[in-house]
């Protein structure tokens, strides 16, 4: 019994990990790291990919080279699924490390807790998050950041001072915001470490004469390349963000706050949130002034707000200290705390589904809520609880509505959506049911014991559910190398590959070959003016493509028919010209078969049933090229020619 009972944190901990973030293949920036490991692999296919032309990410970690190693040894799907959960675990490991030096030990699981169940987005329109649910380098960066912190905070300084710079070899934007919490932390105990400026003598020196990438400290980015930035990752810039941004980033500031007050004074605790909270100001500071108002290119890469990240994970792990510390505060009093739940649950949830403006009147409420509480007659302050009541249920309708109707746009297919996750993965749902089980575990060994074995079940459930990937994404990423058309392809051919559900898996993974064009290459941009530059022709030469097959999908969805609707030549032809320095794909993918010139085709089916999940067909660009395109054509206008049956 007492050995279930102290299994029942750890396994339940780690039931909530997996269920929570279940893994739905390589996707998002996962197709990155997967693309510069096959380059290395096949460097002379992938050198002419656009994504490498100009140079590339991988110039900046050796994460590549460890998927590259790998990658000789097992098939990509098998590799990325198991990296993906053993980088989950590792950071939640990590933050466990960190949670144990600052947090009180009555609050360490609640505070794991909150870490799991709590939104994990942060930074502009809800893109950037710590402990993403696919592999990128980002979780081991950020579970050594972690762990070097938490070695710093033991005063074990070499050893947290190692671990912090693999974190930054591994990924150098997540290692750089944790290494400025550490050194504002180093300083706020020993102003001695200020000398640690003097190396950025050598820096600087190494930017005056332009050397490598320090150059990009004294180069200002030109309005061309910005505006090319601005369109595909504007993101990266403060300026671009939207209020309902600014709001998530005052309700992590508002917690960090509190928990700097409401710690113990010279705890641990308190003395980290002040750091964190420096290092906040330090970094959003410099992405202000020398990223968005000077433009220098170095900078904007380094992209110094995602501290962000540590703001946030401090933030959401502080919620249940600063909860009860609220209750015990002001006891029996529960508008207080429950303000401070409608903060959380507001202002620390996904930005475009929630509520998190309301914040702008709660946190402003929360800290006026003291100085007027006893001029407040009691049913004045019942209207007061009920509003915020309601603020909280009209943010659960609102994400519940909006989970909903996702879940209708991809056709209520369980296997495409796990609508059970995005119910129940709420922040409120899965908080109270954490909160619930906490508080039966401190009721006696007996319960401790039932919560054990219910915790074993829930982790073995959770690890059979954990893969969700999609039908199409199972065969993507079980076709890997693989001859689907029946035609064989020249290594030195690029490819351009049209889809409803842009990817640019195709080309990289199941033909092996270089991707002509994706908006996912772009996502590099802000490293290499090359690619901006040629990122932009190649967009504006399949740009008539794309957008006729956009509307070929919406023709074929209405006549449910994928026969319906097919691209028309004149754009064909228009992508398969080279246009002066651009060149042309030398083959192109579409999920729609044309009049002439198909070379192949390929029909995936569904892995289990067996049921067709459409038809794509390969198609040579030299059998469609037309006798070129004046010099004097507008390039952003598309021609005509859109064929419907």
């Amino acid at each position: 019994m007492s050995t279930l009972r102290r299994l029942a944190p750890w396994c339940f901990a780690l039931a909530l990990v997996i269920y929570l973030r279940p893994y739905t293949g390589i996707r998002h920036d996962a197709t990155l790291y997967l693309a510069q490991a096959l380059r290395l692999l096949d460097p002379d296919i992938f050198n002419r990919d656009l994504f490498f032309v100009a140079g590339s990410q991988a110039d900046f970690t050796l994460f590549p080279q460890l998927l590259a190693s790998l990658l000789r040894h097992f098939q990509p799907g098998d590799l990325f699924l198991v990296l993906s959960l053993l980088g989950r675990i590792a950071f939640y490991g990590a933050s466990w490390y960190l949670i144990r030096a600052l947090f009180p030990p009555a609050w360490r699981w609640p505070s794991l807790l909150a870490l799991i169940v709590m939104p994990t987005r942060y930074g502009a329109y809800s893109i950037f998050a710590y402990a993403e649910p696919f592999l990128t380098s980002r979780p081991y960066a950020e579970a050594m950041a972690l762990f070097g912190l938490g070695f710093l905070v033991r005063r074990k300084h070499m050893a947290g001072i190692l671990v912090l710079g693999a974190a930054g070899i591994l990924h150098p934007l997540q290692g750089f915001a944790a290494v400025l919490l550490a050194w504002c932390w180093l300083v706020l105990h020993d102003r001695r470490w200020l000398w640690s400026l003097l190396a950025l003598i050598p820096v600087i020196a190494l930017a005056a004469f332009r050397v490598g990438p320090f150059a990009g400290l004294v180069i200002a980015i030109d309005y061309d390349w910005w505006e090319l930035i601005y369109m595909s990752s504007g993101q990266i810039y403060l300026g671009t963000w939207e209020p309902r941004d600014w709001c998530i980033v005052l309700a992590d500031f508002y917690f960090l706050y509190l928990l700097s007050r409401r710690a113990q004074a010279d705890s641990l605790l308190a003395q980290f949130c002040a750091a964190a909270l420096a290092a906040f100001a330090i970094g959003m500071t410099f992405s202000a002034v020398l990223a968005d108002l000077l433009q220098l290119v170095l900078p904007v890469g380094l992209q110094s707000w995602r501290v962000l990240w540590l703001v946030h994970w401090l933030a959401m792990a502080g919620i249940p200290y600063l909860v009860w510390e609220q209750w015990q505060r002001t006891p029996r009093e529960w508008v207080p705390v429950v303000l401070l739940v409608a903060i959380a649950l507001t202002g620390a949830s996904i930005s475009r589904i929630t509520l998190p403006w309301a914040v702008l009147g709660l946190i402003p409420l929360h800290i006026l809520w003291p100085h007027v509480t006893r001029k407040v007659s009691a049913p004045t302050r019942a209207i007061v609880l009920v509003g915020l009541v309601a603020v909280i249920v009209a943010a659960t309708f609102r994400y519940q509505m909006r989970a909903w109707l996702v879940f209708e746009v991809f056709g209520g297919d369980f296997e495409r959506v796990r609508q059970d996750v995005v119910i129940l993965g709420y922040p409120l749902f899965a908080g109270a049911l954490s909160f619930g089980l906490v508080w039966l575990y401190g009721r006696g060994p007996r319960w401790g014991a039932l919560l054990g074995a219910l915790s074993i079940v829930g982790l073995v459930g959770s690890f059979l559910l954990w893969d969700s990937r999609s039908p199409w994404t199972r065969v993507m990423e079980g076709s890997p190398g693989t001859n689907v058309f029946g035609v064989a392809l020249p290594r030195d051919a690029s490819v351009y590959w049209y889809a409803t559900e842009p990817s640019p898996l195709g080309p990289w993974l199941v033909l092996n070959r270089a991707n002509y064009f994706s908006i996912f290459q772009l996502s590099g941009q802000m490293f290499n003016r090359g690619t901006s530059m040629q990122g932009i022709q190649r967009q504006l030469q399949v740009g008539p493509v794309n957008s006729q097959g956009e509307i070929c999908d919406m023709v074929n969805a209405v006549n449910k028919d994928p026969h319906a609707c097919w691209i028309g030549k004149p754009g064909l032809q228009y992508m398969c010209s080279p246009y002066r320095d651009v060149p042309a794909p030398d083959y192109f993918v579409l999920p729609f078969r044309q009049q002439e010139h198909v070379l192949g085709s390929w029909t995936p089916r569904h892995p289990d049933s067996g049921t067709p999940l459409g038809t794509f067909y390969l198609y040579r660009c030299s059998d469609w090229a037309g006798q070129g395109i004046p010099e004097s054509e507008n390039r952003l206008l598309a021609p005509e020619g859109l064929n419907e049956a």
